[in-house]
């Protein structure tokens, strides 16, 4: 609540208010909103705190879907019983006062219990339900419930809109619901929904099997329930025989051979399954052997034979017959066997049967073999070099069909040809292999066994990777390559531009060719070598020798910029030059150039330097050519010093020794006066005729004979007073304990003023210090005031427009005594005792017994008291002395009784 008063104002006459006006600001804003969810009673609490200024509140809800709520209360509490399920709403809570609402309202999301799920379709599948429904919002999981007619219930629960309930008892009716779950609640339960299990499994089942014909009648029991029977019979290589039928009983004449059966008989109810029934075995006979095949081994001279196992078998016959006519019978229960030692040439007849505990099958398809041929015997393997091939032939043989000759290397590979007749080429040899040659006779059954094998060996291989390293020092090179295969030695070649050509023979994958002319290019190829070939040549490189030496070096040195201009003579091979030019302190320098000079910058001064010149090219550098001498500009002087003699306008000039130099020239100039200089072999000189309170620029060079160093900095100087002399003190008489000090000194030679500075120290007191200085003055006296008991260190400075002298010696001293103070009289037994406080610096004190303008001295002591008798009169004067002079009097009077 807030009072409101409006007062009026014009600045002449009094001012009056108005009347109190009162109001109230809007409700606070509700605060610590919270909801919860009621499960039992499907309502949404809503509470928060009292808000300030509020009379009454309106609690608002907002669904998703639209739905508005509202509830007006007083209290700091609401539920809302309508809500829709399902719902996210927005709750708000506004405070309300009979003018205003609140402002700023916060909004709080809440959820409502989900709604009951819609199933969509329940099915069952024998003893399965599965259940669908619609999707629900703000649901967490479902829970699907079947409950039989025999009082069986099961469950499935998901997060999904469908699920399996399993487990269902056979022959029953289930009603189908589902809940949903929430994060808070669960839905109400949905409407339920009815289903069948199929019919129970029948029982007694019977199965009878015929050998001969593979036919099985199968017997089984009635089911209640069952209107039909589906009989299921599933073999072990995946047949099925599946049949419908009303009877108990039923025929199966298309079941495979070899086969284990299991048979099952499932009841049907309208279309729908049951639980099948126990399943029973059969078996039935074996099937007749397939895929009998033989294969000859030509090494050993032995037939196998093999078939493809056959279902249902246990044990297999087999019957072997030649062209005699002469039979082997023999079993087992693998599915090959084996003739050993036929003769090459001969026919042989196999078949096989398969038998069981019950049963065999009829005899299998025949199969004819006729034996490998004879193994060929080589005659010769000839090489051709050049085309990577080798002819080879053999002793031809009856019974063969044609013939395989196959080159095989230590390396693996190999390559064939195949001829009817007794000989062949095989072409497409690799190179430096040594090959085994061998044949083999073929017909249409196998290959014989290989021949006895022939050696033969291939040209080398080409060397490749070949690389050259040239040794520059020597123009030597040094050829190496990888190891070729097949070679015995190598013969590594250079050619050079002019035909000639270098060679070197190894047995290495290196070898060094020598004394290769400079600056020349050569072609390098390398052979190998067997005792049967030699190889291509390998692939060229071309190499560089090393540049031939520069001569004829000359040195040109530049004085203003202290460089060094070096040329030379072009040299053969080079791609460029470096020239270097090394200080005797080990300090290098280069230049670079294509061309035959180069200029070297950056040369230390009063450096001797050795210069020499390398040719180099992408291969390598030349040997360094002969050595050329040359010296670098004289340095600047250092260490330049003047001393002026201010008496009689001269100055003195020194300066550090500067290697190389045989003279210097000293310049000292002042503006556009005459330029002074002097010209000495020393390292310093005498200038004179210099002009007062002048400041001069001086220089030093430094020559070698053939340069000047280079331009020196100046170093300035002036020709500045001398320093005063003859300074002295003069003391006046204390006054109120301030000594005046008059200080004089002699003019000064080129001085036109005048600065005094006195220090000092007050009572030994070292925080008492003191600093005085005059003002520049062009007299020869100033004067100070100095307090009694002090020390002082007087000096004089002259100053010229050249600048300012030394101080002069300085002038120490003492101001005389303060007067002594703290006097203390005691007269005892006519002697008259006086006591007094030090003064600072005081050597000795007088006491005056003082009468009538009339003193007479009773003490001169330098301690600090004085007795005397018989003093007549009443005031006693007392003075400190020291050598500056007395102090300031101090009087006492005193009383005689």
């Amino acid at each position: 609540m807030y009072n409101l008063t409006l007062t009026a104002l014009d600045g002449v006459c009094d001012n009056s208010q108005s009347p109190l006006f009162v109001f109230n600001t809007a409700p606070c804003a509700p605060e610590h909103i919270s909801t919860s969810l009621n499960c039992d009673t499907r309502s949404t609490s809503v509470t928060w705190e009292k808000a300030n200024g509020a009379v009454w509140y309106i609690a608002t809800a907002e669904g998703q879907d639209g739905h508005i709520s509202l509830c007006n209360t007083t209290e700091t509490n609401c539920d809302f019983m309508d809500l829709h399920c399902s719902q996210v709403y927005l709750i708000s809570v506004t405070a309300m006062d009979n003018d205003c609402q609140s402002v700023n309202i916060s909004v709080f999301e809440s959820e409502t219990a989900p709604c009951p799920p819609q199933i969509i379709q329940a099915d069952c599948d024998t003893v399965t339900a599965f259940v669908t429904w619609e999707l629900n919002n703000l649901t967490v999981w479902y829970t699907a419930t079947a409950e039989g007619g025999d009082g069986h219930t099961a469950t499935c629960t998901t997060s999904e809109t469908s699920c399996l309930i399993p487990d269902l008892h056979c022959s029953q009716i289930y009603s189908i619901s589902v809940l949903a779950f929430g994060k808070t609640c669960s839905s109400l339960q949905s409407s339920s929904y009815e289903i069948g299990t199929a019919p129970c499994a029948p029982d007694e089942i019977i199965a009878n099997v015929d050998c001969n014909s593979n036919r099985v009648v199968v017997y089984w029991g009635r089911s209640n329930g069952a209107k039909e029977f589906n009989v299921i019979a599933e073999g072990s290589d995946g047949h099925t025989h599946s049949h419908n039928t009303t009877e108990t009983r039923y025929e199966m004449l298309d079941l495979h051979c070899g086969q284990s059966y299991n048979i099952t008989v499932t009841t049907l109810s309208y279309g729908r399954h049951s639980i099948s029934s126990t399943s029973i075995q059969i078996q039935t006979a074996p099937c007749i052997p397939e895929d009998l095949s033989a294969e000859l081994n030509c090494n050993s001279n032995a037939v196998s034979f093999t078939w493809n196992g056959t279902d249902g078998a246990k044990l297999y016959t087999v019957t072997v017959q030649d062209r005699q006519k002469i039979t082997a019978l023999f079993n087992t229960s693998d599915t090959n066997a084996q003739i050993p030692h036929m003769q090459c040439g001969e026919y042989y007849t196999i078949s096989v049967l398969a038998t069981d505990d019950i049963c065999k099958s009829p005899q299998s398809a025949v199969v004819n073999i006729h034996a490998g041929p004879c193994t060929p015997q080589i005659i010769a393997a000839h090489i051709d070099c050049s085309n990577f091939s080798v002819l080879a032939s053999w002793e031809q043989k009856d019974g063969t069909d044609f013939y395989i000759a196959t080159a095989s290397a230590f390396d693996g590979h190999t390559q064939s040809c195949s001829a009817e007749e007794a000989a062949c080429e095989i072409f497409d040899l690799y190179c430096g292999q040594s090959y085994n040659i061998t044949v083999v006779a073929v017909n249409e059954m196998c290959n014989s066994s290989q021949s006895a094998a022939t050696t033969v060996l291939t040209a080398p291989c080409i060397p490749e990777n070949i690389t050259a390293q040239v040794d520059c020092d020597v123009n030597d090179a040094l050829i190496s390559w990888e190891q070729s295969d097949g070679s015995d030695f190598y013969v590594a070649t250079a050619k050079a531009s002019d035909g000639f050509e270098h060679l070197c023979n190894t047995e290495e994958t290196t070898c060094i060719i020598i004394d290769l002319h400079c600056g020349q290019s050569f072609n390098i190829t390398v052979i190998a070598v067997n005792e049967m070939c030699n190889s291509s040549e390998s692939a060229e490189i071309c190499i560089q020798t090393g540049p031939c030496t520069s001569g004829n070096i000359s040195t040109y040195v530049d004085c203003n910029t202290n460089t060094a201009i070096v040329s030379w003579e072009p040299s053969n091979g080079s791609d460029f030059y470096i020239a270097t030019a090394l200080g005797v302190d080990e300090e290098a320098h280069t230049c670079t150039a294509e061309d035959v000079t180069c200029e070297i910058f950056d040369l230390q001064c009063g450096q001797s330097y050795n210069v020499t010149v390398v040719a180099v090219n992408e291969i390598c550098n030349s040997s360094e050519s002969t050595i050329r001498s040359f010296q670098g500009v004289p340095c600047n002087p250092q260490y330049l010093d003047a001393d002026v003699d201010c008496a009689n306008n001269s100055m003195w000039l020194s300066w550090g020794h500067s290697e190389t130099a045989i003279s210097y020239m000293a310049f000292v100039n002042a503006g556009n006066e005459d330029q002074l200089h002097c010209d000495t072999t020393n390292t310093s000189c005498f200038i004179q005729h210099l002009t007062c309170a002048t400041k001069y620029n001086m220089t030093v060079y430094a020559f070698d004979g053939f340069c000047t160093s280079m331009i020196n900095t100046t170093y300035e100087v002036g020709t500045v007073p001398c320093t005063p002399e003859d300074v002295e003190a003069i003391l006046n008489p204390v006054i109120n304990g301030v000594q005046e000090i008059e200080v004089i000194w002699k003019d000064s030679h080129c001085g036109e003023d005048y600065e005094v500075d006195i220090k000092g120290q007050i009572e030994e007191d070292p925080f008492s210090l003191y600093t005085l200085r005059s003002y520049w003055t062009t007299r020869t006296f100033f004067q100070f005031p100095l307090p009694c008991s002090s020390t002082y260190d007087i000096s004089v400075t002259a100053r010229n427009p050249a600048g300012i002298s030394s101080p002069s010696a300085p002038l120490t001293g003492l101001t005389v005594p303060c007067s002594p103070t703290n006097i203390i009289t005691s007269l005892e037994n006519g002697t008259l005792f006086i006591y007094w406080t030090e003064s600072i610096y005081a050597t000795e004190y007088i006491v005056y017994a003082v009468s009538n303008l009339k003193k007479n001295a009773i003490c001169r002591t330098p301690v600090l008291s004085c007795e005397a008798s018989n003093i007549q009169n009443n005031t006693i004067e007392i003075v400190a002395l020291n050598s500056a002079g007395e102090s300031e009097i101090a009087k006492v009077n005193f009383c005689k009784n």
